[in-house]
């Protein structure tokens, strides 16, 4: 299913090779459970080659004034995958002990001990490629002290690069089974079943693994609809949300909301930008996003639960949250009508504004008026303000300035917070469009201070899964050669800017630095605006430190 290329998505529960039914009711051989009690779902620390690029914060900035809520805030959202595994873990198999870790909250010397004293006998980690060092170590110590231990990589990363990991130098070692698809519970319940005994290795969905002669077995699936899935039931890690997701939550944002914690809910994914793979934007395309939605009933219901019980705020965290309504792309989908007027009818989210949802200028105009009694937050992918920056980028139909300033006048006139991103650096960029987009920038958060809740502004990070990294990887023979298990992602990037521009990854990053200091600059005047920046890494002693530790353990497994 994941690839390089464009794919279409497939959707469909109907797929008879597989076993999307748990537990799994045949009788098998012996089970193997005895010594597979314990699973780990395992979220991890930005390796430092990215330090600053998550949503708690950016890097500490020279001469920019008082940070001192940038250092060690940790993150705000929980992970939603490996809650939604543990949410069906908790259903199918409660006789299984199952822990949350999420690695951006905890000491890795503490991680370390906990792994020493009594180790996983499964571990799932949710691998991006900012993130995959980190991987590597925790379960390379894993498996270090329980080789034994069944190692289960996923997400974007892994999914994309699973021929990659499960050959690679480290992976081969490590990494057991990578999950391919965007059938991770599914997956990981048939994982479980496996181990039990009762289910064959070939009736699990979006699965890749070596064979007996060191080959790769990939087993693709269709994705199984969101409609039919349960959603994360976040009452099963209310006690991390209260020990560390709460606190970073209220560094950032509490001033900006009513709830005071955030989590993430997948209700949607995909785009409509297009009915076809070689039309619809390209990151959706390359990524095989095929626009779908949730059930409306099943999402009110857990939105009842997450608001009336939790507290908290949600993150619609899909590619397009805010393009699923019934006025646009010729009205195929009216979910977002539904889940305004599940919203209106409901006696717990009626008059509630809790959500955080993603749309591009073009869909938030549409869409706008229609979510103002539920939605609190939108997430608009602004990219670039020049248009010829934008003409060829997945998400160029903003159609400039005009129509950008537009759209954030609506919002502030209908009381929506705002989280903006942007990219500097993209093809074609001069000195002079790079100094015009800082300066847009930096007039936006001037301009609706208040209304912005951050401005989260990176270098192009030429990643698996994106339209940059697809053509650079066609390009340039040295991409080619750097393609692996492990990606040096300031190489990638300082390649890109450099073909691709009139400028150097170094002029993008002083560029960078320049906003960072003017959005700082006003957070300390009391605009309350977070800055996101991104660092690209590669040059320092704490990845060099990283490195060094992967290769000592890896060293010692037998």
């Amino acid at each position: 299913m994941m690839s390089l290329e464009p794919v279409e998505e497939l959707v469909s529960a109907t797929d008879s090779r597989y076993v999307w039914t748990y537990p799994v009711d045949r009788p098998g051989p012996e089970i193997r459970a005895e010594r597979h009690r314990t699973v780990w779902y395992v979220g991890l620390p930005l390796t430092s080659a990215h330090r600053g690029s998550h949503s708690g914060g950016g890097a500490l900035i020279d001469e920019a004034g008082d940070q001192s809520r940038y250092a060690n805030e940790g993150t705000v959202y929980p992970h939603s995958a490996l809650v939604e595994m543990i949410t069906y873990q908790d259903r199918f198999f409660p006789h299984l002990d199952w822990h949350y870790l999420d690695m951006s909250h905890l000491d890795w010397e503490d991680v370390r001990a906990r792994i020493r004293s009594d180790p996983p006998d499964v571990a799932a980690f949710t691998v991006y490629s900012s993130t995959a060092m980190w991987a590597y170590i925790v379960a390379a110590e894993i498996k270090r002290v329980n080789p034994d231990a069944v190692i289960v990589f996923g997400n974007d990363h892994a999914g994309i690069l699973h021929r990659e990991v499960l050959t690679g130098t480290y992976g081969s070692k490590i990494v057991d089974f990578v999950c391919t698809g965007n059938n991770g519970p599914f997956t990981m319940m048939g994982l479980l079943s496996w181990l039990e005994g009762s289910l064959d290795l070939a009736r699990i969905p979006s699965l890749a693994h070596r064979d007996g002669s060191g080959g790769v077995v990939n087993q693709p699936a269709p994705t199984y609809p969101l409609s039919a899935r349960m959603l994360p039931d976040y009452r099963l890690i209310e006690n991390e949300l209260k020990a560390h997701y709460d606190d970073a939550f209220n560094v950032w944002y509490a001033s900006h909301y009513e709830l005071k914690r955030m989590v993430t809910l997948p209700l949607d994914g995909g785009c409509n930008w297009g009915r076809r793979p070689t039309r619809r934007c390209l990151h959706c395309s390359i990524q095989g996003l095929t626009p779908k939605t949730t059930d409306v009933g099943t999402a009110i219901a857990t939105l009842e639960v997450l608001v009336g019980q939790l507290k908290s705020n949600v993150y619609a965290a899909g590619d397009s949250t805010l393009g699923m309504s019934k006025a646009q792309w010729g009205g195929h989908t009216s979910f977002l009508d539904e889940l305004a007027q599940g919203c209106a009818d409901s006696d717990v989210l009626r008059d509630q504004r809790f959500m955080l949802a993603y749309g591009l200028v073009y869909e938030f105009l549409q869409s706008a008026d229609l979510c103002k009694g539920f939605v609190k937050t939108w997430n608009v992918g602004i990219e670039a303000f020049d248009p010829k920056l934008l003409k060829d980028n997945s998400k160029g139909i903003n159609k400039g300035p005009d129509r950008v300033f537009e759209a954030l006048q609506l919002a502030q006139d209908l009381d929506y917070k705002m989280y903006l991103s942007g990219i500097l650096g993209l093809p074609g960029t001069t000195l002079r469009q790079l100094r015009e987009e800082v300066d847009n920038w930096l007039s936006i958060a001037e301009a609706y201070k208040g209304s912005i809740t951050t401005i989260s502004v990176a270098a192009p990070a030429i990643i698996p899964g994106s339209r940059m990294y697809r053509d650079a990887f066609k390009q340039h023979a040295a991409v080619r050669e750097w393609h692996g298990e492990l990606l040096p992602i300031r190489k990638l990037s300082e390649l890109y800017i450099r073909e691709n521009t009139e400028v150097e990854l170094a002029d993008v990053e002083a560029a960078l630095t320049d906003l960072g200091r003017g959005v700082i600059a006003l957070d300390n005047a009391g605009a309350n605006i977070k800055f996101g920046g991104y660092m690209l890494g590669g040059v320092d002693h704490e990845e060099t430190y990283e490195r060094t530790l992967l290769q000592e353990i890896v060293a010692e497994l037998r």
